[in-house]
């Protein structure tokens, strides 16, 4: 009881408050006893008494500088969780693109788009310019030259078991235009069992004399998936 009472009569303040790595017994209890230091914590790569400490595989050991020389670079070992890589993922993709086309029918270059990106709906957009080699290949015009086309592209899906799609084609050059759309609808009747139908659209402006002709065409089909 007398050695406490003139611990806290004789010593500062200082000591006799708890430090924050010990807070539950005096200052100079925690320093004599080596759960707490007064030394200030160095946050340099290189601090004042690294020098008066046990070499380890991540020190820097200096070698003496000779003038006119250039210091050496001394190799410093990783921790393993440091050295090892780890690759980079990402789940986005872009939602532009480029369109580029070569056949016998045509050349053509354009740019691609996605619209909307949700987990049920996606729209794609498509434009470019070209020229055509030969007339109405490919559900395209009726004449040589430069043309531009566009497509869009929609997949829905309007239930748990079915999906709608469609896709439009429009072509323009010198002559005519032509438009071509294919709707689809697929209903997974059992986990094998697909029923897909289809109707398809074509319309060619300098059909029919140049009043404009249309084709449809439609089709059922069962599907099994083996």
């Amino acid at each position: 009881m007398l050695a406490a009472l003139w611990l806290a009569l004789a010593a500062p303040p200082v000591f006799i408050a708890p430090l924050p790595e010990s807070p539950v017994e005096p200052a100079v209890f925690a320093l004599a006893a080596g759960r707490a230091e007064l030394k200030r914590p160095c946050y340099r790569l290189v601090c004042e008494d690294a020098g008066w400490r046990e070499p380890n595989r991540f020190t820097r050991i200096d070698q003496p500088k000779v003038p006119g020389s250039v210091d050496p670079l001394a190799n410093i070992r990783l921790p393993a969780i440091a050295a090892r890589r780890y690759p980079l993922y990402s789940p986005a993709t872009r939602r532009d693109w480029r369109v580029n086309h070569g056949s016998h029918s045509r050349f053509t270059a354009g740019f691609g788009y996605e619209a909307v990106r949700t987990p049920d709906t996606n729209v794609r957009l498509e434009f470019g310019t070209g020229y055509r080699l030969q007339p109405y290949a490919d559900h395209g015009t009726a004449m040589e030259g430069p043309i531009a086309r566009g497509r869009v592209e929609l997949r829905q899906t309007i239930a748990e078991r079915a999906r709608l799609t469609q896709n439009i084609l429009v072509e323009a050059g010198r002559f005519n235009t032509t438009t071509r759309q294919v709707i689809g609808l697929d209903l997974q009747l059992q986990p094998q069992w697909t029923l897909q139908s289809n109707f398809e659209l074509r319309h060619d402006s300098a059909g029919n004399g140049g009043d404009g002709a249309t084709d449809t065409e439609g089709s059922v089909n069962l599907r099994y998936r083996f």
